[in-house]
């Protein structure tokens, strides 16, 4: 919500008044952290559970959660330059997810955000599997260095933009770093865990004073880093998992059906907003916020019931992509007596 915020900002032609809320395009940051936090939380329960992690059972579970999807809107969206533009470029490097480092971003320009996370899939499973074989006093240090190395390559201009997976990747290092220490640093997660409530509430006026430094642009205050957004996030994390969550409620069940559908929202908000400006629709913010998120939101519905729930389900028919769990139960009860 906070990137579609943005987002809707940007389409609106970034009124004065509203322009400075386009921070909320911070909202792919605290993406990254709950992305590492749970792929993070996933490989090291493997670990704990059966001892190893199985890195293509991994990377074949995350393809088909989130490679369909973004094939399906790819497709249209290949489709629809095809058919409206005069010279038109196949966009090779979508396929493979490199657009972030090479090709034509316009194409599909959120799916630069995309593209860091499959990348960063594919070397993060391998590099528990080697981390978790050294020392119990190196392991954390491999992933602080995970965590720093953003900061010393966007500080010697070690990029050619900022959309590059290697400086981007704080606020994923940041959830994995969380996901370490609840595992297999107990007293430091333990600590933390006890301050969580007070640096909550520290962090939450630490990250609206970027808005309010937006709007006195006289200050001359520069947005967050990315690792200083990775710390504040990281305390919303360690908030979130001390903290007592009721499961029912209308308030419940929106959030829990925008939490479902929000990979499917990401793929085609811009769409949503593109074609209710070329509508003439965008006149009135908020009109046109409430009609680009409820188009977003119908048309999410079809996108996650037709292609991502199907292939989700699909996982557990294949011996490659089922969870471990299954398939150890699976074994154990075909094991003749």
């Amino acid at each position: 919500m906070l990137v579609f915020t943005g987002h809707s900002i940007l389409a609106a032609g970034s009124p004065i008044m509203l322009a400075p809320l386009q921070l909320g395009g911070t909202g792919v940051d605290l993406f990254f952290v709950l992305s590492g936090w749970l792929i993070g939380n996933q490989l090291l329960l493997e670990k704990k559970q059966f001892g190893n992690i199985q890195v293509p059972r991994f990377w074949v579970r995350r393809w088909m959660r989130t490679m369909p999807a973004y094939y399906a809107v790819l497709t249209l969206t290949i489709l629809q330059l095809y058919l409206t533009k005069d010279s038109f470029s196949f966009p090779f490097a979508h396929i493979f997810f490199l657009q972030n480092y090479v090709g034509d971003l316009s194409v599909f320009y959120v799916s630069w955000s995309l593209s860091v996370e499959e990348q960063f899939y594919l070397f993060i499973a391998p590099l528990f599997v080697v981390t978790l074989k050294l020392p119990t006093r190196y392991q954390i240090f491999v992933l602080l260095i995970l965590l720093v190395c953003p900061t010393f390559f966007r500080y010697l201009d070690f990029y050619t933009s900022l959309n590059e997976t290697h400086v981007r990747l704080d606020c994923c290092a940041m959830g994995v770093l969380l996901a370490y220490m609840k595992h297999h640093k107990e007293s430091i997660w333990n600590l933390f865990q006890s301050k969580a409530n007070l640096l909550f509430i520290v962090s939450i006026p630490a990250y609206l004073f970027f808005y309010i430094a937006r709007y006195n642009p006289e200050l001359e205050i520069s947005d967050p880093s990315k690792l200083l957004l990775a710390l504040i996030f990281g305390v919303w994390i360690l908030w979130g998992d001390q903290t007592n969550y009721s499961s029912d409620g209308i308030f419940t069940k929106i959030v829990m059906h925008i939490s479902t559908r929000s990979y499917a929202m990401y793929l085609l908000h811009v769409d949503s907003l593109a074609l209710l400006r070329m509508l003439g629709l965008n006149e009135n913010f908020a009109a046109f916020f409430i009609l680009a998120l409820m188009l977003t939101i119908l048309a999410s519905e079809f996108l996650y019931r037709l292609i991502e729930l199907p292939f989700m389900k699909s996982r557990s028919k294949f011996w490659f992509s089922e969870s471990r769990n299954t398939a150890t139960s699976v074994k154990r009860n075909s094991t003749p007596i």
